[in-house]
């Protein structure tokens, strides 16, 4: 193995789903799990939006990704932000397994982790997901996804992500944490302009084809090193 670290991105990458489904269910569900603090459903799910866009363009070194989308997120409302904090978090708890149908196993994903793991043991695997949500939603795709949690040395989510994926910083702060060099570590994902960007910041690119997103934003300065399928990926990694 000519790496020392693999960053994998999750959805459409390590798991199925239908990303617009998800959004209007997501969006519905949520908003009716918020009504006695957040009476008007349109004006909650539109905000919603607004603020998740405002949280992935944030640039505060000081705050968390989860910190960003409250800091925007709660002055909208005549809520305390607490309470809309902790509101969230008991959807993630309850009903937030409306969307279990949606997601489907990725034929293929986790016998590449685990053979990869049995391999190459001490390889760091991180799984880089974009860290717009906190940990328990995380969690909870990975499981009815099926993809365990204790094959990564690290999953980044809002509660531990000072970035997301459109800040250059996300990658470099995922370096930090587990002590890599870019240039010796590979970023699997399936999306063109997210993931790919992470060449810039130095770090090898794979781009999944399987469920392909914004490959028309790819640049110059994000063309992916290897694309292709899962299979494509096993011979580079494994052989």
């Amino acid at each position: 193995m000519e790496y020392e670290a693999l960053l994998f991105d999750l959805d459409g990458t390590l798991i199925d789903f239908d990303f617009q489904d998800f959004i209007k269910i997501y969006l519905g569900a949520a908003s009716q799990f918020f009504l006695d603090l957040i009476p008007n459903p349109e004006k909650f799910y539109r905000e919603l939006l607004i603020s998740t866009d405002v949280m992935e363009n944030a640039d505060n070194d000081n705050t968390t990704a989860l910190e960003d989308f409250l800091l925007d997120f709660c002055p909208k409302f005549n809520a305390e932000c607490d309470k809309i904090k902790d509101r969230f978090l008991q959807f993630y708890q309850t009903k937030y397994e409306v969307i279990k149908p949606l997601i489907e196993t990725f034929e293929g994903a986790l016998s590449l982790l685990q053979d990869i793991r049995s391999s190459y043991p001490s390889l760091k695997i991180v799984l880089a997901t974009n860290p717009v949500f906190p940990y328990i939603a995380i969690k909870q795709r990975m499981k009815w996804g099926g993809i365990p949690e204790d094959l990564f040395n690290l999953i980044t989510h809002a509660q531990n992500s000072t970035y997301c994926k459109y800040n250059d910083k996300y990658w470099f702060e995922i370096s930090e944490k587990m002590g890599i060099d870019p240039k010796k570590s590979l970023v699997i994902g399936n999306d063109g302009n997210r993931d790919m960007r992470a060449k810039k910041c130095g770090f090898k690119t794979f781009l999944l084809e399987s469920n392909l997103e914004n490959e028309e934003m790819i640049t110059a300065e994000t063309e992916p090193d290897y694309r292709g399928s899962i299979e494509d990926l096993y011979e580079l990694l494994i052989g």
